[in-house]
């Protein structure tokens, strides 16, 4: 909802159960006036744990990009957030019909809202993908390696991974934030530094509700020697290729320009 004119006095006028903002004006007051257009929006969140056996409901109220106060059905009363608006938060707070009304929001939107959407998003299982991908940590120290274990694509949330050294669980890892890749499925990363010896096995384990059991994804360090001979190979097999197309080239070119023999006794 836009607004334009005179400075907003206050915001006693935003109705928490409608979403509706009444700006108020007055003459004479030295105050920057408000921006032509400008965004007032409330987002009810609900939080569900094990079902519907408990419900977490946030009615969450912001002002262009800030946000202002919210609706704690856990704390059963609206909480201040922004300095603007405390003294409204108050005098709501003392509303007891107002903070029951926000209160029955957790049946009457979000368990009413769960019991339709659950058949459709309930059974549905994606099945994560995984992949190990190491990079050297300079800054820290040149022998430090940064494993990142990416996990990709999957549904629901829920998810648990661990990173393990030889069989033993490494305890110090670093954890991005789930990531919503817009298409009902997420991301994550976890990151281990380490400092890999010959011989060592590093594995990345998932456990994920797709999944029968734990999958992992195993990852060894290679010495320079052997970087070294995987590199002389692959350039030998590139060179191999180039020379053995060239050389068929010559001999398809010299066949076809050989004259072809005629018979014999043949008159021209």
């Amino acid at each position: 909802m836009g607004g334009s004119g005179a400075a907003p006095l206050a915001f006693g006028g935003l109705l928490l159960g409608m979403g509706v903002l009444v700006v108020s004006a007055s003459e004479g007051l030295r105050v920057e006036e408000p921006p032509e257009h400008f965004l007032y929006q409330k987002k009810g969140e609900c939080h569900f744990s094990n079902g519907t056996q408990r419900i977490h409901y946030l009615q969450r109220h912001f002002f262009d990009r800030q946000e202002l106060y919210y609706f704690d059905s856990d704390r059963g009363k609206v909480v201040a957030v922004a300095e603007l608006g405390k003294s409204d938060v108050e005098r709501w707070n003392k509303d007891k019909d107002l903070l029951r009304g926000l209160m029955s929001s957790v049946d009457a939107f979000c368990r009413h809202n769960y019991e339709i959407q659950a058949p459709i998003f309930k059974p549905r299982r994606v099945q994560p993908k995984v992949k190990i991908t190491p990079t050297n940590n300079e800054e820290s120290s040149p022998h430090n390696t940064m494993l990142i274990c990416k996990v990709n694509r999957f549904f629901p949330a829920e998810i648990e991974i661990k990173w393990f050294r030889n069989g033993k669980e490494e305890p110090k890892v670093w954890t991005t934030e789930l990531i919503r890749n817009g298409d009902w499925t997420f991301q994550i990363e976890v990151m281990l530094e380490t400092t890999p010896e010959r011989g060592d096995v590093y594995t990345c384990q998932v456990e994920h509700a797709s999944f029968e059991g734990p999958v992992t994804v195993q990852w060894e360090p290679q010495s320079d020697s052997a970087r070294s001979k995987m590199w002389t190979g692959i350039v030998g097999i590139v060179l191999g290729l180039v020379f053995g197309a060239t050389g068929l080239a010559l001999y398809l070119k010299n066949k076809k320009g050989r004259a072809v023999p005629q018979p014999a006794g043949l008159i021209s």
